[in-house]
Formats: structure tokens, C-alpha cells, sequence
């Protein structure tokens, strides 16, 4: 600590009457303005260092506040002749490791003086040079032992004699000042923590508006492109939803920006480093992050990520396009994410239940667990034409290999597969999964002709093989009815266990064409031969029980002719075009095509398994 600053003539006890006199004099104004809450932190400091200049008889003061890195920031400067001098001050920052000046003060809570500031070795002489410092007073502001300012005063490029009673005066002075420049201090934080406050109540309060709007479209029922268009509307901005692996899936724009497509990340964009330290700094727990304007990804970017259930679920970006992003933007998207986030678990877990409840559905008519007139109305209500076709594909697969999908999202993607390549009436219904395989319902209108099936179906296959290493491919006949399906699943199965040990030549194979192959190999003999008869035959059989016809009886007599009409509309003793109405009634009303050779053995074999006496059942082949 240095030696008390030098000074002239000493104070005696007269003399304090008129030095406080003095110093309550220059603070009245001071303390008076103070008074107001709505006086500005500068106005106060300004009076307070001109005040002092007056004391002391000087021209010129600086006045600098405590940082909380314990520098003295300038804050305003009086210079008499000029006035203001706060634009040159307030660059200039005091107690710095060169400025031993500003430390003794801080260190002695004590006013110190220094004569010829320009060569001092305490002071940053540079400095003193620059603003032609000679002799400089430092006061310092002193509350509850804490230094929180310091004035330093001097007569702009002149000497002056500091006397003990000018230090006396103004250390007194400072003392005073310091409460009332505490005062200000805290009148100002408080001003600011209330405009503070306000402000985020305004914003909260804009961001919550917009938050509830949105919660209440998701309430009612808004599909996520809906709402998307509900925050554009909003905020005025373009909007993209991501995937949890930033793969874009919704977006919406604002009219007039005439968008064409998402202005959301490419893939490459996303791998960015930028855009990846932004998703550390999301997945670290930041609610949202700012992607700065770049080449490479053109306009600013607020992201957010979506939570649902602990497990990000997506994100949510806002595009700085059409108008500049404002302190609502950030909040308001934080706040939808959150709610956006539960309408896609809503939608995921709905999707789960139906897709659950479609696929118990399917196992139920494809295994006939339960009688199919009582799953009817079930099936149409998930979108199956009971009075359509519909026939059963098994498809089985190649070894897997890394990488390749599997269960679920493979059963996904070829039946989007199918949908894209099936033209026409046809298409795929449903999926389900099989022991060793996948199966698929694939539906018609009950016009539609088998022949038309098997072209598509070929084409597909191949397009399956090379997309998902598809190595069987078994599809039934088309069954004209629900309770038909069991049977055809059945002889899919079946006839794909002939290829179990080796692949046919051919990737599709159409059950019915092996039909006699899975008779003779099955393993329950005629009785498996008499079952798959009343199968084939029995919409024959309840048509002519409930109208009184002879469908059955024309059947067995066209095939005892040798499939001639003439010979048969003799034999039934009716007209030949009755014969060709009862045959397109069989085609109508069963699988049975008449005009087909393999077929009519198939029927020619079930008429005469049907014909045996019941208890040939028992025999074994």
C-alpha cells in the first residue's frame, strides 16, 4: 500500500463545518434526483461527477461502475466548455493488470492522488497521454466496504493542487454519492427485470395463444397437415416435420412464397457439422436451436425436437422465409412440438391398435377361427368388399442378409410394393404374418377374371425378388367368398411345403395348378380328397338345395360327355343354351371353370369322391 496521496495545509475542526456544508450543498440535487424511479442510471452518475468537479474546482470527471469481472466499465465523463463527454468514456475500461492506479484505490477504499499521470508509473500512461491527464484525483465509490465505482477528476491539461481538504471533500462526497448511485443501480435492474418480465410475459403469452390454438385443432380431431397449415398460418413462416432420423415427412408453406417443394434438409445437409453439433445440443436437452444462414443451407433455421414417452419421436423446423424470424418464434415452436408430439404417438398408437386389430381380423378369416358371415361386417368396416374376389399369396424369402427388413416394416413395404405394381381392379388388403412367410390378401370385384391376376402377379414377383429377395411366391384361386379363404390358405401352405427342400423353377406358382399334386401327396387320403370335394363343390351344392336346381347334376353329365353341349343337352334332355346358362352359372357361382381341362378333373374327381359311400372316409391311401 502506498504512502497517504501528497497533499497541502491541514483540515482543523473549524473548518468541518463549512466542508460538510459544502458537500450536503452539491449532494442535494443528487438526492433529490434520486428519489425517482424513472431517472436514468447515467443522469445520476453525470450530476455526481459534476458536482465533484465543482468541489474541487476542476474541469473534467470520468465516472466508471464495477463489472462482475471486476473492471470498472466508463460510464459517463463532464468536461466543463464541452459537456458531455459519455461517447469517449464509455470505451474505456479501468483496472486492467497494467493500471496499478485503479488497484491502490480499490485496495485502500481510499481517494489516491498522482502528479504527472503521464509518467506515473501506476497509471496506463498511454492513456493519460491520449486524454492529457497531469494531476488526477481517483475516488472511489465505496457501499458496505465494496468498491462499486470509482471517479476520477482532473483539470484537462493543466496542473492543480490537490489540498488535503479537496481530497477530504470529495472522499466525503463519494461517500454519500455511492448510496445514492446504489440506489440508481438497483432502480435500474429493477426497471430492467420488470421490462425483462414483460417481455416474456408478452411473448409467453403470444407463443401460448398460438400454442392453444393448436392444441385445440389437435383435440379436434386435425390430421398432422392440417395442423402443420394451422402454424403457418400462425407464424407465418414454412414448417417441415422430421422423422427421429431427420427424414423430412410433412411440410406447409405459406401462399405466397409459391413453394413447389420441402424447404426442409437434404440428406447431405443434415450431416453437416453445424446441423449435427445442433442436434447434440437438442439431444443434451436444449428445448430449441438457431441454424445460422450459410452457402449450404441458404436461409436460418429454428429446429426442436420432439419428445414423446422419453424417446424423440421427430423434429419440428421453422424456415426464416417470407418474413424474419421474431422472440416469439422460438417459444411458440418449442410449445408446439410438445403438442405436436403427442398427436403423432396418438396417431402411432392408433395405428398400432387398427393395424393389431386388422391383422387379428385377417388370421380369423384366413384360419377360420371364427364362421365368416359373423366377421363380415368387421371386414367391411377395414375396407374388405365382401362381395369381391379375393385370393391368398404366401411369399417366402431368401436367406436374410444384413441390413435387409424384416417382420413388420418388410410386410410394410411389399405391400406398397404391390400396390405399385398391381394395375387394374386388383390390390393388396391386408398382411399377415406366417410361420416361415408372409401372407397377403389380394382383392378384385367379383367380375374379375383369374387370367388377369396371373399376368400382374408374374411381373410382380420379379419386381419382389430383386426388391426384397422374395425366393416363393404361392397365390390361391379367387375365392367368391369369405368362408372360401381357409380352404385357399390352406392348399397355399400345402402346396408350398411341395418346394420345401427345393424351388421350383419358376418364382409364382398358382395353387391350382398343383391342386392334384397336394391331393395325391397329402397325407389324410380320401379323406382329404372327400373334404377338398364339398370344399370345391359346395356353392354348387347350397345354390341347388335352396333353389331347387341342377347345377351339380349338369356338372357330372357335361363331364361324362366329354365337355360337349351338344351331347349333354341331350343327355339332361334340355335345350344346348340351357347347358352354356348352367355352365356360366358354375363359373359364377364357384371356382370351377368349365372351360378349362385341369379344372374339370379337379370337379370330375370331387363328384366321384362325393359319390362314395360314406364310410370309405376311413380308408388310408
Amino acid at each position: 500500500m502506498t504512502a497517504p496521496p501528497e497533499t497541502t495545509e491541514s483540515v482543523d475542526d473549524d473548518d468541518l463545518g463549512a466542508l460538510y456544508g459544502q458537500v450536503v450543498a452539491a449532494f442535494e440535487e443528487v438526492a433529490l434526483l434520486t428519489t425517482s424511479e424513472k431517472v436514468p442510471l447515467n443522469d445520476v452518475l453525470r450530476l455526481v461527477g459534476r458536482r465533484l468537479c465543482e468541489l474541487l474546482g476542476v474541469s473534467r470527471c470520468s465516472v466508471y461502475l464495477r463489472r462482475e469481472d471486476g473492471l470498472f466499465q466508463g460510464q459517463v465523463g463532464y468536461c466543463a466548455g464541452r459537456g458531455n463527454i459519455d461517447a469517449g468514456i464509455s470505451r474505456l475500461v479501468a483496472g486492467g493488470r497494467r493500471d496499478r492506479f485503479t488497484a491502490e484505490i480499490v485496495a485502500t477504499a481510499a481517494p489516491v492522488l498522482v502528479h504527472g499521470a503521464a509518467t506515473d508509473p501506476r497509471t496506463v500512461q498511454r492513456t493519460m497521454r491520449r486524454w492529457g491527464v497531469r494531476d488526477m484525483l481517483g475516488v472511489p465509490l465505496v457501499v458496505d466496504r465494496e468498491v462499486i465505482g470509482i471517479i476520477y477528476v482532473d483539470n484537462q491539461a493543466e496542473d492543480h493542487l490537490y489540498t488535503t481538504r479537496d481530497v477530504r471533500l470529495a472522499q466525503t462526497f463519494a461517500g454519500m454519492a455511492a448510496i445514492a448511485v446504489r440506489q440508481a443501480w438497483l432502480y435500474q435492474q429493477l426497471a430492467k427485470r420488470a421490462t425483462v418480465i414483460d417481455h416474456q410475459r408478452r411473448v409467453l403469452g403470444a407463443s401460448t395463444a398460438i400454442h392453444n390454438r393448436v392444441t385445440q385443432a389437435v383435440l379436434d380431431g386435425a390430421a398432422i397437415p392440417e395442423i402443420l397449415r394451422l402454424i403457418v398460418e400462425l407464424l407465418g413462416k414454412p414448417v417441415v416435420l422430421y422423422d427421429a432420423t431427420m427424414t423430412p415427412v410433412e411440410w406447409a408453406a405459406p401462399e405466397n412464397l409459391s413453394l413447389t417443394r420441402a424447404p426442409g434438409l437434404a440428406r447431405e445437409q443434415v450431416a453437416l457439422p453445424a446441423v449435427r453439433q445442433a442436434l447434440a445440443r437438442l439431444d443434451e436437452g436444449n428445448a430449441s436451436v438457431m441454424l445460422p444462414a450459410s452457402p449450404q443451407l441458404r436461409w436460418r433455421r429454428l429446429l426442436a425436437r420432439m419428445v414423446a414417452e422419453q424417446r424423440c419421436v421427430g423434429y419440428l423446423e421453422l424456415c426464416e422465409l417470407g418474413c424474419a424470424f421474431s422472440q416469439t418464434d422460438a417459444k411458440a415452436l418449442e410449445q408446439v412440438a410438445m403438442t405436436v408430439a403427442l398427436k403423432l404417438l396418438t396417431t402411432a398408437r392408433h395405428r398400432d391398435a387398427r393395424r393389431h386389430e386388422r391383422e387379428e381380423l385377417l388370421a380369423d378369416l384366413l384360419y377360420g377361427r371364427r364362421p365368416a358371415e359373423r366377421l363380415a361386417a368387421r371386414a367391411a368396416s377395414y375396407g374388405l368388399d365382401v362381395q369381391g374376389r379375393h385370393a391368398v399369396l404366401r411369399l417366402q424369402y431368401e436367406r436374410e442378409a444384413e441390413g435387409d427388413a424384416t417382420g413388420e416394416p418388410r410386410r410394410e413395404a411389399v405391400a406398397a410394393a404391390l400396390g405399385r405394381l398391381l394395375r387394374g381392379p386388383h390390390r393388396c388388403a391386408g398382411h399377415l404374418e406366417a410361420q416361415g412367410a408372409d401372407l397377403f390378401l389380394l382383392a378384385a370385384p367379383a367380375e374379375a377374371e383369374e387370367a388377369g391376376l396371373r399376368a400382374e402377379l408374374s411381373a410382380a414377383v420379379d419386381e419382389l425378388a430383386r426388391e426384397q429377395r422374395v425366393r416363393l411366391a404361392v397365390v390361391s384361386a379367387w375365392c367368391r367368398s369369405l368362408a372360401e379363404l381357409p380352404a385357399a390358405t390352406e392348399r397355399v401352405h400345402d402346396v408350398a411345403g411341395l418346394f420345401a427342400s427345393a424351388p421350383p423353377e419358376q418364382r409364382l406358382v398358382f395353387a391350382r395348378d398343383l391342386e392334384l399334386v397336394r391331393l395325391v401327396s397329402q397325407r389324410d387320403g380320401l379323406a382329404g380328397v372327400r373334404r377338398y370335394g364339398r370344399e370345391l363343390l359346395a356353392p354348387l351344392l347350397a345354390h341347388d338345395s335352396a333353389t331347387g336346381g341342377v347345377l351339380v347334376e349338369t356338372l357330372r353329365v357335361y363331364i361324362a360327355c366329354d365337355a360337349h353341349i351338344h351331347q349333354a343337352a341331350l343327355a339332361l334332355g334340355v335345350h344346348e343354351n340351357t347347358v352354356r346358362y348352367r355352365l356360366n352359372r358354375i363359373r359364377e357361382l364357384s371356382t370351377i371353370d368349365p372351360g378349362q381341362l385341369d379344372q374339370l378333373l379337379l370337379a370330375s374327381l370331387a363328384l366321384q369322391v362325393l359319390s362314395l359311400p360314406a364310410g370309405v372316409d376311413g380308408v388310408r391311401g
